[in-house]
């Protein structure tokens, strides 16, 4: 009997150790954030926009030099989430620019977005090569 107590006290405390922990789900808009050797960058993550055209904006900003229209084809992209890998070259992407930095559109990064995500964004222009952990800007 003492045997089948301490049995089932054990698997309980091995269960409750080994389960998920509680994550808090976006549902506002919200900037993940992080800056690299090169570029500053932003993932806006928008419950609005992402619930209609399953879309939402990321933002990088160069640091120390200019980029111009005619460079987008030259900037690589990937985006790590938990969920997803999204490659991309900028310049096939729906972009915007508003003087040095430059907004473009991604797809579905996460299908759940939750405060306590990272993301990694991988960005190639010309010889400069970044790797960024973005988080939620707090």
């Amino acid at each position: 009997m003492k045997l089948r107590v301490l049995l089932c006290c054990f698997l309980i405390i091995i269960l409750t150790a080994c389960s998920p922990t509680t994550q808090t789900v976006v549902s506002d808009k919200e900037t993940f954030y992080g800056v690299g050797e090169y570029w500053t960058v932003s993932y806006i993550y928008n419950p609005k926009l992402y619930d209609e055209k399953k879309v939402n904006w990321v933002e990088i900003e160069p640091k120390g030099f200019e980029v111009s229209q005619e460079d987008l084809s030259n900037i690589d992209i990937e985006i790590e989430s938990r969920d997803a890998l999204i490659t991309g070259n900028v310049g096939d992407m729906v972009t915007e620019m508003d003087g040095n930095v430059l907004s473009f559109l991604v797809g579905t990064v996460n299908f759940e977005t939750y405060e306590e995500d990272e993301y990694k964004i991988t960005i190639n222009f010309n010889d400069r090569h970044d790797v960024i952990k973005l988080q939620l800007e707090r």
